[in-house]
């Protein structure tokens, strides 16, 4: 039987963000960024944990914003490391042995629905990997320097969102070979495809953009004012 949780990455810096707190705390609708994505998974049925990977310094104040009703449904505090990649591995590594798979998701998404959720979910039925992908439609260049160096044909070119989901033995695999060669990414299904499995898609949900810049909190209050 499936033991299915949610690993949620928080422990990122956010340096382009420019805020004086963590990103993943700043209030989106006077309520901590990350809170939206906990009670998220909380809703469903399926997803059995909430692990919350913060950094391992900040463990003070991250307490302190999970005194907020959403912080009940967190199973666990677990400290990241220096990368992204380092901070997944950790918190794969901390879960407990009977999770048999796991849905990876940013903090700094703070619109995820309960549809997508569905979504992944399902897919996880018949595939160990599936990641939520959403067509490019803007023109790609490639940029040398401020001048175009070529155009990039966008034909079959999506961007990858999260919750991306695994089983769970399957992502430690990847992320300790990762590690042990050097390999870098930021992207969680790549290092899956590095070790030859095939990493399935889903439709990804143009809503559920990341949080990158100050301005894009007022977006993200504007979605979640009519999802929520």
């Amino acid at each position: 039987m499936s033991h299915i949780v949610a690993m949620i990455m928080a422990a990122g810096r956010g340096e382009r963000f420019q805020g004086g707190a963590p990103k993943q705390l700043a209030l989106v609708s006077g309520r901590p960024m990350v809170a939206w994505s906990i009670e998220r998974f909380a809703a469903c049925p399926d997803i059995k944990g909430i692990y919350l990977v913060v950094p391992p310094d900040q463990t003070e104040a991250w307490l302190a914003a999970m005194a907020e009703p959403a912080g009940e449904h967190v199973s666990e505090l677990v400290g990241g490391g220096e990368r992204r990649q380092d901070s997944v591995r950790l918190g794969v590594e901390a879960l407990p042995q009977s999770v048999t798979h796991v849905l990876v998701h940013d903090a700094a998404r703070p619109c995820l629905s309960d549809a997508l959720i569905n979504q992944i979910l399902k897919a996880l039925g018949n595939s160990p990997a599936v990641v939520p992908a959403v067509p490019v439609v803007d023109t790609l260049v490639v940029d040398a320097g401020g001048g175009v160096d070529a155009m990039v044909d966008r034909a079959n070119i999506a961007g990858v969102q999260t919750p991306q989901a695994f089983e769970r033995e399957l992502l430690l695999r990847a992320h300790r070979k990762a590690h042990a060669d050097g390999l870098q990414s930021s992207d969680d299904g790549s290092l899956v495809l590095a070790l030859g499995e095939r990493v399935k898609t889903v439709p990804g949900d143009r809503l559920n953009f990341k949080v990158t810049y100050p301005e894009d909190i007022a977006i993200a209050e504007a979605i979640l004012s009519q999802t929520s």
